[in-house]
C-alpha cells in the first residue's frame, strides 16, 4: 500500500510532529497503565563513514503479549543539524522464555513502505 502526501513546506519538521501524535493517540494508554509506555532516545555515530544518526522511539505492550514500538529516525550533520530519515514500526511476541517473534516495518519520509523484515530469536 503506497500513500502518497502532498508535498508540504518544511515537511522534516511536520512530518515527525503528526506520525508521533498518531502514535499516542494509537497506544494511548488509560490512567492506570500510564507506565507501560516506555520512551527511548538515541544517538549514534559511524566512524569510518563519518555520518551521526539520532532515533526516538515509543514502546508499549498491546493486547495478546504484543509490543509495539514506533519510532523516528534521523541523520545529524556535524553542526548537529537533524533531518528526518524515516519512520519504523515493529511488533515482537514473546512465544517463551527463550523463543520470540518480531516484524520491523520501515517507511521514508513521505510513509512509503521500503522494507519490512520479519524474524525469530532464540536465546541461549
Amino acid at each position: 500500500m503506497n500513500i502518497k502526501l502532498i508535498n508540504i513546506p518544511n515537511a522534516n519538521v511536520i512530518m515527525p510532529a503528526i506520525i508521533m501524535a498518531m502514535l499516542f493517540a494509537t497506544f494511548k494508554p488509560s490512567p492506570a497503565e500510564a507506565t507501560d509506555l516506555n520512551w527511548t532516545f538515541g544517538a549514534e555515530k559511524k566512524i569510518e563513514a563519518d555520518t551521526n544518526k539520532m532515533y526516538l522511539d515509543s514502546s508499549v505492550d498491546l493486547p495478546l503479549g504484543i509490543r509495539g514500538t514506533g519510532g523516528v529516525n534521523y541523520s545529524v550533520d556535524n553542526s548537529l543539524d537533524p533531518t528526518f530519515d524515516s519512520f519504523e514500526l515493529d511488533f515482537s511476541k514473546g512465544l517463551s522464555d527463550k523463543v520470540s517473534v518480531y516484524s520491523k516495518s520501515d517507511f521514508d519520509v513521505n510513509l512509503d513502505h521500503t522494507d519490512t523484515v520479519v524474524g525469530f530469536k532464540i536465546k541461549f
